[in-house]
């Protein structure tokens, strides 16, 4: 079936556009823009296309430099007499690949989506979460006939504030009919496959709420972020100094520029010996004359290299310093260089190259006596910092001072979030990199409020595997891993809880207690990731054998975590598949695999991938219960969600609200009402949240106490 698109003249050609969508009760839409972000003033929408039927669509030109509603910004009153009638309208089903982009956008000009919504690329992530989940290989595969039409349109190549409206409009279509015929695909294999509770009901709600989220974005403290890049920038500098300083990369930098000039000169010297075939072997004197003069040159050029006057860029780079972010520079230097460390490989990379990753230079640390390693270390971690979260924040600032990352549904195999620019689930500890966090403040007037899961995995874990000791404890508030440690050592644990809490290291019990509870911590957790025993001994710093024998330990002590594993290894021997309590699934075809590594990860995604997707999902959950108690006035509207980092929730919210907002959204986290939407109830563990709260900056949450008046630490 051919696809037509008419572009939208007149109010009138509107109008009827809209009564389309609403018989039809579908609208496939997508926005065209000028290729900056919707927080910008530079962010315009172009135009936007609109699909109410296979094999059709109609263009509504906006702010495109050829739309006839340019004069008076008729296109903002356009849009918005659309967004009402239809995306406004709960009758009419909205569809987009990656809505969350179109939510956004529609949101900027007051327009709230209403009613079912359906992402194709949210859909055919949970039909299979392996990428790709673009829109073009969906048509590459579902609609071949349509391939690479992206390529077929005019002006594909312009910038995308400078696209001619005919060949943008084609192609604008082009997404929108193909988005509405992809739907009528996946929507039936969705409830086939028994995800549409999960996609209605977790999903497009996730869209609502992350859209909401990343709209408001998160206000950062320019002048303290400005002035960290400037302390940043002194430490890396502090840190290359100290590298460049070191004797033994001095003296493997004269070997290194040397051998480049050698190899250079080779090559010089290789053109010359051509040429004195070509000037010996002609009688033509023209020729003989022109070889002479290259030769001269090339001998002169020669001189001029060894002699360190390098004339061009190419040149220049013979003579670069060392490079420690190269790793190839950085095997040199550390294992294969005769003027460098000449270390022993400890580790080889997936490609069979000599490993110059953290984890291997942490081991090769007490063989470095030059000290160059623990300076690289610093710099690495100094540099990934600066460009991710100082200089990659500041660049991305917006011009209201914000900072808009962007939470994805899709972002891994799991079902747990992820998030981009930056990436706030890897924001540093504040043990890490305290100075960090603190750019993050509440708007004026308001605190920043965080919900954190407490051991999130390990209760649904034990929940899932039945473990009675576990759920017995999660249900009298022990702090889990010093009671595994307890079981473990035969300690009581009455008795060693107040060695612990009182952390000054006076009582002669304190670090063997700490110690043996961040063992306990280790192997929980290892439990979960699956963790061999040779991984494990690393996170514990022992013995391999000594790991063994706590693994051996931790399955006798809990014997129903042990079958709770082995009845995942044997339903994903049988199905090839696993699946969450909420209904997601993770394929592992690996299972089948004849090489034993790739079998064995599998085993170990199918304890792992079932518990990490569960203790995300219901975070995610919980924030969609709490929207949508905002929603209907049931919590205070002014609250706004922040963030979600892994099993914690930010929100922005008066103080005055706190004593009111606090018990309903504890009550909504510890037990999320999953019965009615994803027909299953853990009853047995209660999720447990903790509240914390700062009037100034995300580095500075404490633990929330009801009887303090936060009102006052507001300015």
């Amino acid at each position: 079936m051919p696809s037509i698109y008419k572009i939208i003249r007149t109010e009138k050609q509107l109008d009827r556009v809209i009564s389309y969508c609403k018989q039809t009760g579908y609208a496939s839409v997508d926005f065209e823009t000028t290729g900056h972000p919707y927080h910008s003033s530079l962010g315009l929408p172009t135009i936007l296309g609109i699909s109410f039927q296979a094999g059709s669509a109609w263009i509504l030109p906006l702010a495109h430099f050829d739309s006839p509603f340019l004069k008076g910004q008729k296109w903002v009153y356009l849009l918005n007499k659309f967004g009402k009638e239809v995306i406004e309208n709960p009758k009419v089903t909205k569809i987009a690949q990656n809505l969350k982009f179109e939510y956004k956008w529609f949101k900027k000009y007051g327009i709230t989506m209403r009613g079912r919504l359906f992402d194709t690329m949210l859909a055919k992530y949970l039909i299979k979460e392996e990428k790709p989940i673009g829109l073009k290989s969906m048509v590459a595969e579902l609609l071949p006939e349509f391939a690479n039409y992206q390529e077929d349109y005019e002006g594909h190549k312009l910038p995308w504030d400078e696209k001619p409206l005919e060949g943008l409009s084609k192609y604008c279509g082009l997404d929108c009919d193909l988005t509405f015929r992809i739907m009528i695909n996946w929507e039936p294999l969705l409830i086939k496959h028994k995800f549409y509770a999960l996609f209605r009901n977790m999903m497009m709600m996730g869209v609502r709420v992350l859209g909401d989220s990343e709209y408001a974005g998160m206000p950062v403290n320019r002048k303290y972020l400005k002035d960290l890049v400037e302390t940043y920038q002194e430490k890396i500098a502090v840190e290359e100094k100290a590298l460049y300083g070191n004797k033994a990369i001095k003296k493997f930098e004269v070997g290194l520029i040397k051998t480049r000039i050698e190899k250079y000169i080779g090559k010089i010297e290789d053109e010359i010996e051509e040429l004195e075939k070509v000037k010996s072997n002609s009688n033509d004197p023209v020729i003989r004359s022109r070889k002479e003069r290259g030769i001269i040159a090339r001998e002169e050029r020669i001189d001029r290299i060894r002699a360190r006057d390098f004339g061009n860029k190419k040149e220049i780079e013979l003579g670069a310093p060392v490079n420690f972010g190269s790793p190839p520079q950085m095997i040199e230097f550390l294992y294969t260089h005769k003027m460098g460390l000449k270390l022993k490989v400890l580790d080889r990379t997936e490609t069979g190259n000599p490993s110059t990753a953290e984890e291997t230079l942490l081991k090769l640390k007490a063989k470095d006596k030059s000290g160059f390693i623990d300076h690289l270390l610093e710099l690495r971690g100094l540099s990934k910092l600066y460009s991710t979260y100082v200089i990659g924040i500041y660049n991305k600032l917006s011009e209201e001072d914000r900072i808009h990352a962007r939470f994805l549904l899709e972002g891994t195999v799991t079902g747990r979030l992820s998030s981009r620019d930056p990436n706030l689930q890897n924001i540093p500890r504040d043990t890490t990199a305290p100075d960090i966090k603190p750019m993050f403040v509440p708007p004026k007037g308001m605190v920043l409020m965080q919900l954190d899961y407490s051991q999130a995995e390990l209760r649904v874990m034990a929940a899932q595997a039945g473990e009675t000791n576990m759920i017995q404890w999660f249900k009298d508030g022990r702090d889990i891993h010093l009671a595994v440690a307890c079981k473990k050592n035969d300690w009581e644990y009455d008795w060693a809880l107040p060695i612990l809490i009182k952390e000054d290291g006076k009582d002669p019990d304190y670090f063997k207690v700490k110690t043996q509870r961040k063992f306990a911590k280790t192997i929980n957790f290892g439990i979960i990731y699956g963790q061999t025993a040779k991984k494990l001994a690393v996170s514990l710093e022992c013995s391999e054998r000594e790991a063994k024998a706590f693994l051996r330990q931790y399955n006798k002590d809990f014997p129903m975590i042990s079958k709770f594993i082995a009845k995942q290894y044997r339903l994903v021997e049988e199905y090839g598949y696993v699946k969450n309590v909420f209904g997601r699934k993770r394929r592992l075809p690996n299972i089948d695999s004849p090489k034993w590594h790739e079998k064995a990860e599998a085993q170990r995604q199918s304890v792992n991938a079932p518990i990490q997707g569960a203790a995300s999902d219901y975070t995610l959950f919980s924030s969609i219960l709490i929207w949508e108690q905002i929603q209907k006035g049931n919590l205070p509207k002014t609250i706004q969600q922040a963030y979600t980092v892994h099993d914690s929730l930010g929100y922005f919210m008066y103080p005055k609200d706190l004593k009111k907002a606090i018990p309903i959204m504890n009550k909504i986290c510890e037990n999320p009402e999953t019965q009615e939407w994803f027909n299953f109830q853990i009853d047995g563990v209660t999720m447990k949240v903790d509240f914390e709260v700062s009037a100034k900056n995300w580095g500075s949450l404490k633990t929330y106490h009801e009887e303090t008046d936060y009102t006052r630490l507001v300015a």
